[in-house]
């Protein structure tokens, strides 16, 4: 179909293998939380910081290793980073101390960029004249989406076998596969893109700094109460401060690290905000998370089956979405049909937060939100890149990376975690003003709890004692509930709005445009 050769097929797919352990150099430690916690006896706050540290290390070094990768044969720098990768892992494990363990991991994710790009290099430019950019990045997309979830899944069951060290064993095992794959795929060693290295190291410093802000808010926001600690509101006002000094910057550089020159292009300023909505959509997951752990008990190893159910939908809609754009079907379609899917999602389970729900209720909902991601990843990526020139390509990356990881994903997880505890502690108030004399519902069942205790031995007080404690739980369970009911309403509502902006303002009626840049799915 696209003139391939004999044994062409073969090496694609053995390069793009060769992609998913950089892409998921920190999914497979996801659900090893709680033991490495306990392994360190860090305080929350600290380990707060040793989960976002290596995120915001791998974002903030993504423009230099870029930078780096053009410059490196390409053989070499596989082969040098994946032996980096299981000697920074493997010294992970030795960690005396959670700073340490930050440290290690912060270098694999680091790395990890390098790896990315090194393993994207010959797929980009052997098969990007015989494949139409749609489809490139809907494989990128099925790759980069699918592996994610396996390895959280796996990961999970790594941990629950063994202990949070055979993720890691596992993870080097991958990078190891990766060597191999690299001696057999790479008979030449060439650096096809080197050209003249040159590099915003001020433009960089400023984003440096700029995340380091963004990290204290992230980790230290929901402990100090946000806008009510002045440490935040100085955070929030160096934030509006390093801006005014990066576009001061960016006068007297010629190649600044994001070209304030990307946002005159429109579908830059519209696809950036895309992207900035579609991390708030995601972003609920946690909050299904924290329902299934903290309400109803599940155990980690059923919520990483709930990554098996968004692989479902991810397999349907990431291939009938790509075929779909190949076909220049309208883009207004495609976008349809993915706020859509994740409307479902969010009002199917906000029928369902309910105590004592089977865990087969979660299947539908998961497999909704698989098939919003397939919907809606490839096309946003596809229609930030269009039209846009190479000189511009890194700030048209760098500008969808801020708005849906940094803003949305990273900052916007953490004021929900906030935004759903007040909501909690409203409704707790409400629902505890009811247990009061007047409430004979209540008070009978205060009173057969309370008799309960009583026929088991307690005392007059402990089995008052008690049964206030039972009424309590109940109310705080009831509460939280209601909490997840509140966010996942307005969230279907916030999903839905799209639909009829575009169908209102009859938008996007007309197929993707032209698409030279590289597609770097970060």
């Amino acid at each position: 179909m696209f003139g391939f050769k004999k044994g062409s097929v073969f090496i694609l797919v053995g390069l793009y293998v060769l992609t998913i352990p950089f892409f998921n150099a920190l999914n497979v430690t996801t659900y090893d939380n709680s033991q490495i916690l306990g392994h360190f006896g860090a305080s929350t706050t600290v380990f707060a910081y040793s989960s976002y540290i290596p995120a915001f290390a791998m974002l903030a070094f993504l423009p230099l290793g870029m930078k780096i990768g053009k410059q490196i044969k390409v053989r070499t720098m596989i082969l040098s980073v994946s032996f980096l990768a299981i000697l920074f892992n493997t010294a992970s494990l030795y960690a005396t101390n959670i700073f340490w363990f930050t440290f290690w991991r912060s270098l694999v994710a680091m790395i990890s960029v390098i790896g990315i790009f090194a393993t994207m290099i010959p797929i980009v430019l052997k098969y990007n004249p015989a494949f139409n950019m749609a489809i490139m990045y809907g494989i990128i997309q099925f790759i980069l989406q699918g592996s994610q979830h396996l390895y959280k899944y796996f990961g999970a069951h790594f941990t629950s076998i063994y202990d949070w060290t055979f993720s890691i064993y596992f993870l080097n095992v991958n990078f190891l596969i990766g060597i191999i794959l690299a001696w057999i795929f790479y008979k030449k060693d060439v650096a096809p893109m080197k050209g003249k290295f040159q590099f915003d190291w001020r433009g960089w410093l400023i984003l440096i700094f700029f995340f380091t802000v963004i990290l204290f808010i992230c980790a230290e926001g929901q402990t100090r109460n946000w806008f009510s600690d002045p440490m935040i509101n100085i955070a929030f006002a160096s934030l509006l401060i390093l801006i005014g000094i990066y576009l001061l910057h960016v006068r007297f550089t010629k190649e600044p690290l994001i070209d304030p020159d990307v946002f005159k292009y429109k579908n830059v300023v519209i696809g950036s905000f895309l992207f900035f909505y579609i991390g708030l959509m995601n972003g609920t997951g946690s909050v299904v998370t924290g329902f299934m752990s903290g309400v109803l008990g599940f155990d980690g190893l059923y919520q990483a089956r709930t990554h098996l159910a968004l692989l479902i939908g991810i397999c349907i809609a990431i291939p009938l979405s790509t075929y779909l754009l190949y076909k220049r079907i309208y883009m207004a379609t495609i976008w349809i049909t993915g706020f859509a899917c994740y409307g479902f999602f969010h009002i199917i389970l906000f029928f369902r937060f309910y105590p004592g729900i089977a865990p087969v209720d979660f299947l539908l909902p998961f497999v909704f939100k698989g098939l919003a991601i397939g919907f809606l990843y490839p096309i946003s990526a596809l229609y930030i890149a269009e039209g846009i020139p190479t000189n511009l390509g890194d700030s048209r990356m760098m500008s969808g990376v801020i708005s849906r990881v940094v803003i949305a994903t990273l900052l916007g997880g953490a004021i929900l975690g906030t935004y759903i505890s007040n909501i909690n502690v409203q409704h707790k108030t409400g629902l505890s003003q009811q247990l009061s004399p007047v409430n004979q519902q209540a008070q009978k069942k205060l009173s057969n709890i309370k008799n309960y205790y009583l026929h088991q031995g307690a005392s007059e007080v402990e089995a008052q004692k008690m049964a206030e404690k039972s009424l309590s739980n109940q109310t705080s369970q009831a509460s939280i509930l209601l909490a997840y009911k509140d966010i996942y309403l307005v969230m279907s509502a916030v999903c839905f709005l799209p639909i009829f902006i575009l169908l209102l303002f009859r938008l996007a009626r007309r197929p993707i445009g032209k698409v030279e840049l590289e597609p770097i799915p970060f």
